[in-house]
């Protein structure tokens, strides 16, 4: 069987190669519109303690080996995972409120969103409210 050629190149590649940028696309669309739609920007001491303040969170509700149990909204189950992401995504919200959204590994192996509600208190930030594996519950909250 001989495979079709597109300029030297596979269809296989051709076709992987438009998905990956349609993809890429997308993800910069998720990424990037949410924090310019909101004309709040947020300072990068304010992004520091936030990112501090979810640090300071896991480490005070984890074991020795990084795992925490929470509350998986879609499953409604208790559900044990890790921290994934060492640099989460700050989103602002309202008010001086920002939203620090990284995302869970469980300990099946599934990665899930994992957005943290903080508030200006003092010099730092508080965490208050934690909205797991419902993204479509934040994105509610900023209207879009």
């Amino acid at each position: 069987m001989g495979e079709i050629m597109i300029f030297g190149e596979t269809k296989f590649f051709v076709n992987a190669r438009r998905g990956l940028a349609k993809f890429a696309l997308a993800a910069m669309v998720c990424l990037v519109a949410p924090q310019s739609a909101l004309a709040e920007e947020v300072s990068a001491e304010a992004k520091a303690k936030a990112q501090l303040t979810l640090a300071q969170w896991m480490k005070d509700r984890s074991d020795d080996s990084g795992k925490f149990y929470f509350v998986d909204r879609q499953a409604n189950e208790l559900v044990a995972g890790y921290s994934a992401n060492v640099h989460p995504m700050i989103v602002p919200y309202k008010d001086g409120a920002i939203f620090v959204c990284s995302e869970v590994v469980t300990e099946n192996g599934d990665r899930i969103t994992a957005d943290f509600l903080t508030v200006p208190v003092g010099d730092g930030y508080k965490i208050v409210e934690v909205i797991m594996n419902n993204r479509p519950s934040v994105k509610k909250m900023m209207g879009m």
